[in-house]
C-alpha cells in the first residue's frame, strides 16, 4: 500500500503545471454535472410519462398501436421504442436513473467523438484534454439549457430532445473511425448497412435532431468532394451517403406522419417563409443566450483560449496550421454554428412557431460547441503573437493561473444545484407516498381512487376526473378503473 501511494505521489508530482490545472477542470466540471445527474434520482413521472409508458400496457397488438399511435398522436417512432426500453430495462424508476445515466453517456459519447477528431485531423493533445474538452461541452450545454427540467428530469422531453444528441456523438465517432480505416480499405456492405440502420433509428426521435444530422451530413459531403482525394473520397462518400440516407428517409416517416395534420393548426408557411425565418430566428435566439447566461457564455470562451494557449506554448498542438488562417476559421465557425442552429429550428417553424424551450437544446449544444472552438483559436492566435512582447515563462505561468481560477467556476454550479436538492427531494416523497397510497387501495380491492393532487409537481399533473388523458394512462399504468387527484 505504502509503495502504491508513493507511486501515485511521484506520478501527480511528474504532471506538469498545465496538466495539474487541466485535472482540476476536469474533476471540477464532472462534479458540477454529477449534481445535475444526482437531482435526477427524484425524478418521478409526470405528465406524458404516463401515457408513454401505458402505450406497452394497452390490450392489443403492438403493431397495431404503434400505427395508430403514427396516425394519430405522433411521427417519433423512435423515442416510444426507447422509452419501452428503458421501461423493461429498469423497471417502474428508470425515469430516475435516465438522466445521470444520459449524461454520462453524454460525456463518452462526445469524449469518443472528439478523439476521432483528434486522430483524424492529428492533433496531438492528451487523452485528459479531450475529456476535459467533453466535459466542458456537456457542462455548458446543459448549464444555459432553456429548460433544464424539461430536458433532463422529464422523460418525454429527454427522449426527443436530448437523448438523439448523445446518440449522435456515438454515431459520429463511428463514421470518423470507419472513414479512418476506410484509407486502407473501402468500407464491407454491414458497414454501410449499419450506417443506414443507426442513422434511420437515431433520426425517429425527434425532427430538429434529424435535421441537424442531415445538414452536417451533407456539408460533410460536400466538403469530401472539395478535397478529391480518389480513394479516399470513394470510401468517404460510400459512409457518408449511406448515413445520409438512412437520415433522409427517417425524415420522409416523420414528415409523412397523418398526426403531423392534427398537431398543425392551419396549413403549413411557404418554402420560402420556412427558409427566412429559420434563419431569422438564431440571431434572436443567439441574443437570447448571451443575455440570459453572460457570465457562462464569457467562461465558455475564455477556459478553452487559456487552455489552447498553454498547450500552444508548450507545443502540445501545431501552431502553424492555423496561423494563417485563423481569422478565416473564425468567420467560418460562426457561419456554421449559425447555419447548424438554423437548420435545428426548421422543423418548429415549419410548424408555425417559434422552438419551444426544449426543442432549442439541439442550438444550445451548438453554439456552446462554436464557443469553444473560437475560445480555443484564440487561445493559439494570442499563443502566436505574444512571444513577441512576453517571456513564455511568464505567459506560461499566467495560463496555469488562469486555468486554475477558471476550473473553479463550475463548483458555482455545484452549490446552486445543492441549494435545490430538498425541493426536488420534497415532490418526490410526496410523488412516492401517493404512489403507495394507490397501490395500497389496489391491494385492499379498490378500482375507483382518489388520491391527493402534487401541487408542487412542475409538469402537468393528473385531473379531477377520470376522464382526463393523463388520469386514464395513471389507471392502465396501476391497473385499476379510474383514478382521480383532488
Amino acid at each position: 500500500m505504502r509503495n502504491f501511494l508513493s507511486r501515485g505521489r511521484q506520478d501527480i508530482l511528474g504532471i506538469p503545471p498545465l496538466g495539474l490545472a487541466v485535472l482540476l477542470g476536469t474533476f471540477t466540471t464532472l462534479l458540477a454535472i454529477g449534481t445535475f445527474g444526482y437531482l435526477g434520482i427524484f425524478s418521478r413521472y409526470g405528465s406524458d410519462d404516463y401515457c408513454l409508458s401505458a402505450f406497452y400496457l394497452q390490450k392489443g397488438s403492438f403493431l397495431t398501436w404503434m400505427m395508430e399511435r403514427y396516425q394519430h398522436s405522433s411521427s417519433r417512432y423512435t423515442n416510444i421504442l426507447f422509452i419501452g426500453l428503458v421501461d423493461k430495462l429498469f423497471g417502474w424508476y428508470n425515469v430516475a436513473i435516465l438522466p445521470a445515466l444520459m449524461l454520462a453517456l453524454f460525456i463518452f459519447g462526445s469524449y469518443l467523438l472528439l478523439n476521432e477528431i483528434v486522430q483524424v485531423a492529428s492533433l496531438g493533445w492528451s487523452r485528459l484534454t479531450t475529456l476535459f474538452l467533453a466535459a466542458l461541452i456537456v457542462y455548458f450545454s446543459v448549464l444555459q439549457a432553456p429548460n433544464s427540467y424539461e430536458i433532463l428530469y422529464w422523460r418525454a422531453g429527454m427522449t426527443s430532445h436530448f437523448a438523439p444528441l448523445v446518440f449522435l456523438t456515438f454515431l459520429g465517432a463511428f463514421l470518423l473511425k470507419r472513414i479512418r480505416v476506410a484509407k486502407v480499405q473501402p468500407p464491407p456492405f454491414w458497414i454501410l448497412a449499419i450506417c443506414f440502420l443507426a442513422f434511420f433509428i437515431v433520426g425517429g426521435f425527434s425532427e430538429p435532431s434529424v435535421a441537424l444530422t442531415i445538414t452536417v451530413l451533407v456539408l460533410a459531403i460536400c466538403g469530401v468532394w472539395w478535397l478529391r482525394n480518389s480513394h479516399v473520397h470513394r470510401s468517404t462518400f460510400s459512409i457518408l451517403f449511406s448515413a445520409l440516407a438512412g437520415s433522409l428517409l427517417a425524415l420522409a416517416v416523420l414528415a409523412l406522419a397523418p398526426a403531423n395534420a392534427i398537431r398543425l393548426e392551419k396549413a403549413p408557411p411557404g418554402l420560402f417563409d420556412v427558409l427566412v425565418k429559420s434563419f431569422k430566428y438564431p440571431a434572436g435566439f443567439i441574443i437570447a443566450e448571451f443575455r440570459s447566461f453572460p457570465l457562462p457564455a464569457l467562461v465558455s470562451i475564455i477556459l478553452p483560449t487559456a487552455l489552447f494557449l498553454g498547450l500552444a506554448l508548450t507545443q502540445q498542438i501545431d501552431i502553424p496550421k492555423v496561423r494563417n488562417r485563423f481569422l478565416l476559421l473564425i468567420v467560418a465557425i460562426a457561419l456554421l454554428a449559425y447555419l447548424l442552429i438554423a437548420s435545428s429550428f426548421a422543423p418548429s417553424v415549419y410548424g408555425q412557431s417559434y422552438p419551444a424551450p426544449r426543442a432549442r437544446f439541439a442550438a444550445v449544444v451548438i453554439l456552446t460547441c462554436a464557443l469553444i472552438m473560437e475560445g480555443a483559436l484564440v487561445g493559439i492566435w494570442i499563443a502566436n503573437f505574444s512571444k513577441k512582447f512576453f517571456q513564455p515563462i511568464n505567459l506560461y505561468r499566467f495560463t496555469v493561473v488562469t486555468l486554475v481560477l477558471l476550473s473553479l467556476y463550475p463548483l458555482r454550479t455545484v452549490t446552486r444545484n445543492a441549494e435545490n436538492f430538498p425541493a426536488y427531494q420534497r415532490r418526490a416523497l410526496a410523488w412516492d407516498l401517493r404512489d403507495a397510497e394507490i397501490r395500497k387501495l389496489k391491494a385492499e380491492g379498490v378500482r375507483d381512487l382518489i388520491v391527493p393532487f402534487l401541487s408542487e409537481e412542475i409538469m402537468q399533473e393528473l385531473g379531477d376526473h377520470a376522464g382526463f388523458r393523463l388520469n386514464r394512462c395513471a389507471s392502465i399504468i396501476y391497473g385499476v378503473d379510474s383514478i382521480v387527484a383532488h
